[in-house]
């Protein structure tokens, strides 16, 4: 499966395209001292363009997309030459999640057809791909750490799950139940996060670490949304219909932009670059 790339025409503002109902957008923000400086346009069809995840040098921005004919495609937006490549082009299933491999050519996202049945694959440019993870869990989202293992969410009843680097998930690895489907592993941590939506109806986001299998609460949060983001300093960003927002080690919220005026009416899911330079938005 060879990549085919395109170049994209002229980037245009969100107020320019025709959204669909239930379309999404995806957005490109320059970041500066932790300000949004700049915004550019990343997709400019109709249909689904989600689940947004930075390569591990910042300059490429990985994709899931419809754009391709129906099924889900996993893209890759190179930043500095405005092209879009389609990585997976297979016609046959949909690629879903994804995510930066171990090597700088590889990467990692779920399928949705195939054996297991909803699994994670990876897949280096120019080679076939192959299971990422032991567990036959169906796994609809997934945050993977290489060396450390991967924390699985299941498509079927919400539930968390840790697999052990070269282990095999399953019942005696349950991490929590009633879990929303943004999960991390915290920056310059042994920790993973993710977002317990608590019995007393409270939404915490809460570390887990697997060597001890403690979990502790990080930050409560509103039900605005349930997608945020980690930067590289240890800060949460999120969005509350299109207030920018990011919490800070000291436990602070605060309001870093309105992007109404980019044509963003509701934040969904977002990424920071590891090198903090841009800002990744699925506006609706």
């Amino acid at each position: 499966m060879r990549p085919s790339t395109y170049t994209l025409p002229l980037l245009v503002t969100l107020s320019t395209l025709p959204l669909m109902a239930g379309a999404t957008q995806l957005h490109l923000f320059s970041l500066k001292d932790g300000k949004v400086t700049s915004h550019q346009t990343v997709t400019d069809t109709g249909g689904y363009n989600n689940q947004p995840a930075f390569t591990a040098d910042s300059q490429g921005l990985l994709f899931s997309s419809d754009r391709a004919g129906g099924q889900m495609d996993i893209f890759r937006f190179d930043i500095t030459s405005a092209t879009l490549s389609n990585l997976t082009n297979t016609p046959e299933q949909s690629e879903f999640s994804p995510q930066p491999g171990q090597h700088g050519d590889e990467i990692t996202y779920v399928v949705e057809q195939g054996v297991p049945h909803q699994s994670v694959w990876r897949q280096r440019l120019g080679q076939q791909p192959e299971r990422a993870v032991n567990s036959y869990i169906p796994a609809g989202y997934y945050a993977q750490r290489y060396g450390q293992g991967t924390l699985l969410w299941a498509r079927y009843g919400y539930h968390l799950y840790f697999e052990p680097w070269g282990e095999q998930a399953d019942e005696r690895h349950f991490v929590s139940a009633s879990v929303g489907r943004s999960l991390h592993p915290i920056p310059n941590s042994a920790e993973f996060s993710f977002l317990h939506k608590q019995v007393d109806g409270d939404w915490v986001i809460k570390g887990f670490h697997p060597d001890s299998g403690a979990i502790r609460p990080i930050t409560a949060i509103d039900k605005a949304s349930e997608d945020y983001s980690w930067d590289q300093q240890g800060r949460i960003w999120m969005g509350n219909g299109s207030e920018l927002r990011r919490w800070d080690a000291e436990g602070q919220w605060q309001s870093v932009a309105d992007l109404s005026e980019h044509g963003v009416t509701t934040i969904g899911r977002l990424a920071v670059s590891p090198d903090g330079r841009y800002l990744a938005i699925v506006g609706l």
